[in-house]
């Protein structure tokens, strides 16, 4: 199934690029989904943007067609085909 994923702020900055398409399994869970964007930037800090040991990192926001994954099964919720939109936590005053 095919996915774009955007990611904003200070994410999209680190990793210089917008957006990206990919093809994935439909039994992909966000979990997973984090792993591969790991593996495709050969870049460790993709996760620490967005998890820690406790789960979802405090402030960041992962939509699955505008649907938040905390509203759902967290970074168990199953890949839907369409947009993923990532944000990290947000600082700043």
């Amino acid at each position: 199934m095919k996915v774009e994923i955007k990611f904003f702020a200070t994410l999209r900055l680190h990793l210089r690029v917008a957006s990206l398409s990919l093809d994935l399994n439909e039994n992909t869970t966000v979990n997973e989904l984090i792993d591969i964007l790991v593996k495709h930037f050969n870049d460790e800090k993709v996760r620490e943007y967005l998890i820690d040991e406790n789960g979802i990192r405090k402030g960041t926001m992962i939509l699955i067609n505008g649907k938040n994954i905390l509203h759902l099964n967290g970074l168990d919720t199953k890949i839907e085909e369409g947009v993923i939109s990532i944000f990290p936590p947000a600082g700043g005053g």
